[in-house]
């Protein structure tokens, strides 16, 4: 008897696992896009939270070497806004909409994806077996 309630037990717990799991993800998706926010700095650390009318990341490498890095709008990721807006003349330009993606141009991927994909394998491996 008490052998069959540590197995229910333990089922049961993989199953509340997997909600609070499933509930992260969603609470996750409703948050506001993340994206470096650095300007003039090459090495760029400093994360914030873009604000609603703001849907994507910007990164900016301008001549002579100046890289801004910030929130910015999809819908003005074009060289003319770009280049009047920072003030500058010659610069190449990577708008990105995933959180982080504007560490560099456009080769970085988020920091959190390795991390998600591991708990949800984790997850529906413990679920099954």
């Amino acid at each position: 008897m008490t052998l069959w309630l540590v197995t229910m037990a333990s089922k049961g717990g993989y199953i509340l696992l997997g909600l609070l799991f499933f509930l992260a993800v969603l609470c996750q998706l409703g948050h506001s896009l993340q994206c470096y926010s650095c300007i003039k700095q090459v090495n760029c650390t400093s994360v914030i939270n873009c604000s609603h009318n703001q849907d994507a990341c910007l990164f900016v490498k301008a001549v002579p070497l100046q890289v801004y890095r910030q929130c910015w709008k999809f819908e003005d990721c074009n060289f003319e806004f770009i280049a009047r807006t920072l003030g500058e003349k010659e610069l190449q330009y990577h708008c990105c909409q995933k959180n982080l993606c504007n560490k560099s141009d456009g080769t970085s991927i988020s920091e959190k994806t390795p991390s998600l994909l591991t708990l949800l394998l984790a997850a529906v491996s413990r679920f099954f077996l």
